[in-house]
């Protein structure tokens, strides 16, 4: 994207962050709904908190769209086509914490790989939601050194 990126094309690119971010938060209530043995113990509040945390990015995100008179994704079944990425979610095995770990860490760095594409392809043409993005991506990065360390991942 050039520097001279309309409005439009930049709430929309900010929808698509917003989508993955509503994603994350459906799929970390799913998640936690269904924990079982040491999983629950361990990961019930960690999962709460992912979630918190995305619908706060997605708030954050949606009021930035307004901001630039976009309108963000309003059916659900449109979610996953507007967001970043294959579309493709997973269920993990919700007895084992490394399993999800694992599928939320593949999760989690696609969405760092589009807040960064976003930086990247333009994020100059408007330094308000350059500022948003590159706070969130710092928070999403921040979460992935903490699983890449319980998990022990390089």
């Amino acid at each position: 994207m050039s520097a001279f990126i309309k409005s439009e094309e930049i709430a929309e690119r900010l929808n698509g962050l917003y989508c993955a971010n509503v994603i994350t938060a459906l799929w970390a209530d799913a998640v936690r709904n269904r924990l079982e043995a040491q999983a629950i113990l361990l990961l019930s509040d960690e999962l709460k908190e992912v979630a918190m945390n995305a619908r706060s990015a997605a708030a954050r995100l949606a009021d930035r769209v307004g901001d630039l008179d976009g309108a963000i994704t309003w059916d659900p079944r449109e979610l996953l086509a507007n967001a970043p990425g294959d579309g493709r979610y997973e269920l993990p095995d919700c007895s084992s914490v490394r399993s999800i770990s694992e599928v939320g860490l593949r999760a989690l760095e696609e969405i760092i790989a589009a807040y960064e594409r976003f930086l990247m392809d333009g994020g100059d043409a408007d330094p308000v939601s350059r500022l948003l993005v590159t706070e969130l991506l710092g928070e999403e990065q921040h979460r992935r050194a903490d699983i890449r360390a319980a998990m022990r991942v390089p």
